[in-house]
């Protein structure tokens, strides 16, 4: 099966600073939060009987199967794609990667510990008394 380009805005809130093309396939990732078997009420995402929009596409995602492995974790969803303008409009818009590259992400602890709310510019004993050792 084919990809498309997906035209995406560089600065989604300023359209006027340009465009970038992202490719969409048949296989779309999407955040694990992003969808829940049993959602708690007020959930937005994709659950069953709730189909999200995927951002910029124009398309919408329904589901219909959801593929668990042999420890019982979800795998993967089998979905139904249709135009967004073909029906209802969904209750959300959701991240999606096609084709994902692979990166190295490190993840660090805040550099400081404290905040003061009254002067965040100020640490009794000064900055060096504030570092998070951890």
């Amino acid at each position: 099966a084919k990809s498309l380009d997906i035209q995406v805005p560089n600065f989604p809130a300023d359209e006027t600073k340009g465009f970038h093309q992202v490719p969409f396939a048949p296989i779309v990732f999407i955040e694990r939060t992003d969808f829940k078997e049993e959602p708690e009420p007020g959930f937005k995402r994709l659950a069953w009987g709730q189909p999200v929009g995927l951002r910029h596409t124009g398309y919408v995602i329904e589901l219909q199967h959801v593929v668990k492995g042999p420890s019982g974790c979800v795998e993967s969803l089998e979905v139904t794609c249709r135009r967004a303008d073909a029906g209802e409009k969904p209750k959300a818009f959701i991240h999606w990667v096609s084709q994902p590259l692979m990166c190295e992400v490190r993840l660090y602890e805040r550099l400081f510990q404290h905040k003061n709310p009254e002067d965040p510019t100020e640490v009794p004993g000064g900055f060096l008394s504030d570092l998070n050792l951890h």
